[in-house]
């Protein structure tokens, strides 16, 4: 005689969704060039809401797929691998109801489109932080470079600079880290007179600043951190988290002032 379980019919297994992941290089690239708004040229909504008195920052946008993740999804393109589906050059960020509409109406959103909202909307935010860097002064980058200082003073080794052209090559930075060290390099004259002006009245300043940035390297190296993901973490550290667009501009223009002057980053 067969027992109750064997009698009954069994259901078929569910079939559970894969969760899509990105590599740490692909979203830190991808939220790095967002300047935390909206992609669809009409939207100003962010992408992460700050911080209350009560509560964290939170991360409210979605990541589209310019082709869809699916050949069978929202402009769908079989051809691609899994590889260039995921990568950031295939995804953007929308507030949520931008999301939803793009993919539930993706006729009227096709690829071509999504590849030129994109083209702008990093356009944009280069063309933003470049005169954001234009307009930072002196005040503006004492208070930031005050605000990574090293507890105490360390040893930090050798200061010797090496042309840029061979520490971007040595530590394997791509195009947007390139890009970003550029802008950045605007205002590193300025740097310089932040740490001199600031080195009159403590002696200790110039490699406090640096130990602090050597302190965060380390930590990001012993997370496994390198190439791009480690310089766009160390730009999103500097910049205080992207909030503030001004102290953004300010930690990457001291950020690139120590890349080229002394030993953060590998040499």
């Amino acid at each position: 005689m067969s027992s109750l379980n064997e009698s009954q019919p069994k259901s078929p297994p569910k079939k559970v969704a894969k969760a899509r992941s990105y590599s740490d290089k692909t979203l830190k690239l991808l939220f790095a060039l967002c300047g935390n708004q909206c992609a669809h040229p009409e939207c100003s909504q962010p992408i992460i809401k700050a911080a209350t008195l009560s509560s964290p920052n939170i991360v409210v946008g979605h990541i589209s797929h310019i082709y869809a993740h699916s050949g069978k999804g929202p402009r769908g393109n079989p051809g691609m691998t899994e590889k260039q589906l995921r990568q950031a050059d295939n995804l953007m960020l929308f507030c949520p109801t931008h999301h939803v509409i793009v993919d539930g109406q993706h006729e009227t959103y096709p690829a071509v489109l999504l590849k030129q909202w994109k083209e702008q909307h990093e356009r944009q935010y280069r063309e933003n932080l470049s005169a954001k860097i234009t307009d930072i002064g002196f005040a503006e980058l004492e208070v930031v470079a005050k605000a990574l200082l090293a507890p105490a003073a360390v040893g930090n080794g050798d200061f010797n600079a090496i042309p840029p052209a061979a520490k971007i090559a040595k530590n394997k930075l791509g195009a947007t880290s390139t890009m970003l060290l550029t802008l950045g390099a605007a205002k590193s004259r300025e740097v310089e007179r932040v740490l001199q002006s600031a080195s009159q009245l403590d002696s200790t300043f110039p490699d406090r600043l640096r130990n602090g940035f050597l302190m965060k390297y380390q930590e990001l190296r012993a997370e496994d951190f390198d190439g791009d993901d480690l310089f766009l973490a160390m730009y999103e550290w500097a910049g205080g988290g992207g909030g503030d667009k001004g102290r953004e501009a300010a930690g990457l223009s001291i950020l690139t002032h120590l890349f080229v002057i002394c030993d953060v980053f590998e040499k």
